[in-house]
C-alpha cells in the first residue's frame, strides 16, 4: 500500500506541473506549441508512408500554412486544439478544424512538415476525418518528464474508456511503463555515431508511445492499421512537430505477409481492443462496430536494423507478430521488447492453437534468443515510483513457469485441466465442475498470476540497456519448486489465483483461489476437504513436473 502513495504522489505531481493552465498572447500565437523534431503526415486511408525528408527540430525547414477553409474558421475562436491569437487559460483545448486550417482566429501554424496533405482542399485532413464521424478531439499536455513535454489528443471518455479516460483524468498513459520505456530510451536515442536509435511500435494506437519515444530523439516506426486511430496518431505527430521521426505504417503485422485480415473496431468502450477478428471485444458493452480489411506484414520483411524498444501491443495477436518476426530476431539486436500478453484472447474462443502460441512465444524468447523476461502485471502498469528512480524489481518469467502454461493448455484441449474433482470436493459448490481459469490451472505457471492480460518486458541478455531490469523470484502463484503436497499460498503479496488479493475475497471463493479461509463457518470445512484431496494426491492441479 505504501508504495502505491508513493506512486500516486509522484503521478501526482507532473499533473501540477504539465498540466499548467495554457496562457498564450496574440504576439506569441504564431507556431505550435512544446515542439522539437519534425512531423510526417499520415493519411487516414494511406496505403503506406515512408519518412520524407531528416533532421530533427522545429527550426528545421520550418514554414507557415495559413488556410481559412474549416467550416468553423473566423469565429473568432481557436478551433485547431492549440493556442490562437486570443489569451486564453485552459487546462483542454478542442479541436474542430485540421492545423493550419482556421489562420484567422489561430494565426498561422508552423510546421517542419514536408507533406501536409490537406492543403489540397480534396484530401481530407485527420479532424476532418474524426469530425465527420461526430468525435470529439480534445488536447491537453502530457503529464510527462519536463525534459520532453508534449501535447496529446484523444477523444470524449465517454466513448473510449482506456486510453482517453486515462488522458482525460491524469494526462499520462501507463505511468509504470511509460517509466521503463523513459528509462530505457534515456540519452539512448541519439547515438554517438549521429545516427538515431530505433523504436518499433506495433500497434501504436493514438502514438503515446511513439510521441514520446520520437520526442526523446529516437527513430520510430508505427505501425497502426486502424484509420480511426491513425487520425489520432496523424493529428498527435504534427501537433507536436515530429514526422521526420515518425514514419507510420497502416499494415497488420502477423507471421504471414500479404494477407488481407479482417479487423473489428468497436465505437464504443474500450476502443483498444480492436483486433484481428474482434477476438477481444467487449461484448458486455453495448456498441457499433466496425469491419475493415487490412495487408498483412511481417516484422523480419519490414525491419533490416538493429532495435533499441520493440513495442506489441495487440490484443491477443503478439504470438503472430512475434512468429513473423523471427529472422530480425536473428539477424539484428532487438534489445528490449515491451508487451502486452493476452492468452486470454484465444481462451475465451478456444483457439488452442493460439493458446500454445503464447508461452511457446515466449519460451522461445529465452531459450533461442537469449531474453531475460520481467513480469510487469496488468494493474502495475499504471504504478510508478519516478521517472528519474530505480526501476522496482520484477518476478522473473521462467522455462520452470512456462512449462506448467503449454502443460495446462494440452491438458485444456484434451478436457483434463483439473480434472477429476476429488471425490471430497464434489459437493462443495465451487468444485462441482472441473476446470475453470484462473482456479484451475497450475499454480506454478505464470498464467496463474493474472486473470485475462498482462504485460512483460524482455530484456536482450548482455545488451546495453539490460541491467535496468532487476529480477527477484520466479513468477507463479507457488513457486516452481514447491512440493507437490502444497496447496495454498504463501506468497509475501497475499495474492491467489489470477493475482486475486486474498483478503479482498468473498470467503466463499478463498479456498478454491488458493487463499487460507478467512471465515471458517462459510468455508472451513472446504479447507479441511482441499488439504485431504492434496494429502491424498488427488488434486490434479498440483501435479509437477520434472
Amino acid at each position: 500500500m505504501g508504495a502505491i502513495q508513493i506512486a500516486t504522489g509522484w503521478l501526482l505531481l507532473p499533473l501540477l506541473t504539465t498540466s499548467s493552465l495554457w496562457k498564450i498572447s496574440a504576439s506569441s500565437a504564431v507556431g505550435s506549441f512544446s515542439s522539437e523534431g519534425t512531423a510526417n503526415v499520415v493519411r487516414p486511408h494511406a496505403r503506406n508512408l515512408r519518412n520524407a525528408g531528416s533532421g530533427s527540430g522545429s527550426g528545421s525547414g520550418s514554414r507557415f500554412i495559413c488556410l481559412d477553409t474549416c467550416n468553423k474558421a473566423r469565429n473568432g475562436v481557436c478551433e485547431e486544439g492549440r493556442p490562437g491569437k486570443v489569451a486564453v487559460k485552459t487546462m483542454q483545448f478542442m479541436a474542430y478544424c485540421d492545423l493550419g486550417t482556421d489562420c484567422e482566429d489561430c494565426g498561422p501554424w508552423s510546421t517542419t512538415a514536408v507533406n501536409v496533405t490537406w492543403q489540397d482542399p480534396k484530401v481530407i485532413g485527420p479532424i476532418q476525418f474524426l469530425r465527420v464521424r461526430d468525435l470529439q478531439v480534445r488536447v491537453r499536455n502530457a503529464a510527462v518528464h519536463p525534459a520532453i513535454r508534449f501535447v496529446f489528443a484523444y477523444t470524449d471518455p465517454q466513448h473510449d474508456f482506456d486510453v482517453s479516460y486515462h488522458m482525460e483524468n491524469t494526462g499520462i498513459l501507463e505511468a509504470g511503463i511509460s517509466t521503463i520505456v523513459y528509462q530505457l530510451l534515456s540519452k539512448r536515442c541519439l547515438r554517438e555515431d549521429g545516427t538515431r536509435a530505433l523504436v518499433v511500435d506495433v500497434g501504436a494506437n493514438f502514438g503515446w508511445f511513439a510521441v514520446m519515444a520520437a520526442r526523446m530523439g529516437c527513430r520510430v516506426i508505427a505501425f497502426e492499421p486502424v484509420p480511426l486511430f491513425r487520425s489520432f496518431l496523424e493529428y498527435n505527430i504534427h501537433l507536436n512537430d515530429l514526422s521526420n521521426l515518425i514514419e507510420v505504417r497502416p499494415l497488420v503485422v502477423s507471421h504471414q505477409t500479404g494477407k488481407m485480415l479482417k479487423m473489428v473496431v468497436p465505437a464504443r468502450g474500450i476502443w483498444g481492443t480492436a483486433g484481428i477478428e474482434g477476438l477481444n471485444i467487449d461484448t458486455s458493452i453495448q456498441s457499433d462496430h466496425q469491419t475493415i480489411e487490412v495487408p498483412s506484414v511481417r516484422l523480419e520483411d519490414e525491419i533490416k536494423s538493429d532495435v533499441l524498444l520493440l513495442k506489441v501491443d495487440v490484443e491477443g495477436w503478439e504470438w503472430s507478430v512475434m512468429d513473423g518476426a523471427a529472422g530480425l530476431l536473428k539477424k539484428h539486436l532487438v534489445e528490449n521488447i515491451i508487451m502486452e500478453y493476452s492468452p486470454g484472447v484465444p481462451e475465451r474462443h478456444f483457439k488452442f492453437d493460439q493458446m500454445l502460441a503464447h508461452p511457446d512465444m515466449l519460451t522461445t524468447l529465452i531459450s533461442r534468443y537469449g531474453y531475460r523476461i520481467g513480469h510487469i502485471g496488468d494493474a502495475a502498469k499504471h504504478i510508478s515510483v519516478g521517472w528519474d528512480s530505480p526501476l522496482g524489481p520484477l518476478k522473473e518469467v521462467s522455462l520452470d513457469n512456462l512449462k506448467y502454461d503449454i502443460e495446462d493448455v494440452n491438458l485444456w484441449k484434451d478436457g483434463q485441466l483439473a480434472c477429476p474433482t476429488p471425490p471430497m470436493l464434489t459437493n462443495f459448490t465451487n468444485w462441482a465442475l472441473c476446470g475453470g481459469v484462473p482456479e484451475g490451472l497450475s499454480p506454478r505457471s505464470f498464467r496463474s498470476e493474472f486473470s485475462h492480460n498482462t504485460n512483460i518486458w524482455a530484456a536482450k541478455t548482455g545488451s546495453a540497456t539490460a541491467g535496468l531490469m532487476t529480477l527477484r523470484g520466479q513468477s507463479g502463484i507457488l513457486d516452481p519448486s514447491d512440493p507437490p503436497d502444497k496447496y495454498f499460498q504463501t506468497n509475501g503479496e497475499g495474492l491467489g489465483m489470477g493475482s486475486r488479493r486474498c483478503l479482498g475475497l468473498d470467503p466463499k471463493v478463498q479456498v478454491k483461489h488458493r487463499c487460507r479461509c478467512i471465515n471458517p463457518e462459510v468455508c472451513g470445512a472446504e479447507e479441511e476437504a482441499v488439504l485431504r484431496a492434496v494429502a491424498e494426491g488427488l488434486m490434479p492441479q498440483n501435479y509437477v513436473l520434472k
